[in-house]
């Protein structure tokens, strides 16, 4: 895959091709937890948006923000509401034992695969973000690791993981 890339350019046609072998991987760490006979929760994000402070919606750019409200920083993935459903289940009221990062690079992107375990249960959670947006998300990752929150298409709840080692999430 090739690398620079004009970060101004619409990132669909950066993604599909390596969000599909990012999948296909999943898919396929998916049925090796399962063959151990853990429960296996496979997430499919339909958006991942990078969170980095910078005001994005216009209740930020106009200062609506309810300023008692923590601003959530890192990654954020939507995923399906059966699939939060599932994330909630087996990560909702659990602390995570162990959280894996794989990743790629291509396309002026870096696409991360999460592997979260919490006792007999897995998650699998595909996340990527713009090489562009590296340091700032290593700003962010050195003040408490490297957060993805997963919520669903309604953002009134969501379950955040935290990679304490952020390294792995960051090209080398």
């Amino acid at each position: 895959m090739s690398d620079p890339v004009d970060p101004e350019e619409n990132p669909f046609g950066r993604v599909v091709g390596p969000w599909e072998r990012v999948l296909d991987d999943m898919h396929a760490t998916a049925e090796e937890y399962r063959a151990d006979d853990l429960d296996v929760v496979e997430c499919h994000p339909g958006d991942v948006a990078t969170l980095t402070g910078a005001p994005r919606t216009a209740a930020e750019l106009t200062g609506s923000v309810d300023p008692e409200e923590a601003q959530r920083l890192g990654l954020d993935a939507v995923v399906p509401g059966e699939e939060f459903a599932a994330v909630q289940e087996a990560l909702g009221d659990r602390t995570a034992d162990r959280v894996e990062v794989f990743q790629a690079t291509g396309n002026g992107l870096v696409f991360l695969l999460l592997v979260v375990a919490a006792g007999e249960h897995v998650v699998l959670l595909p996340v990527y973000y713009d090489r562009g947006d590296v340091e700032a998300l290593r700003s962010i990752a050195d003040d408490g690791g490297f957060r993805v929150h997963v919520r669903p298409l309604v953002d009134d709840e969501r379950v955040t993981v935290t990679v304490d080692d952020p390294e792995p999430c960051f090209p080398a």
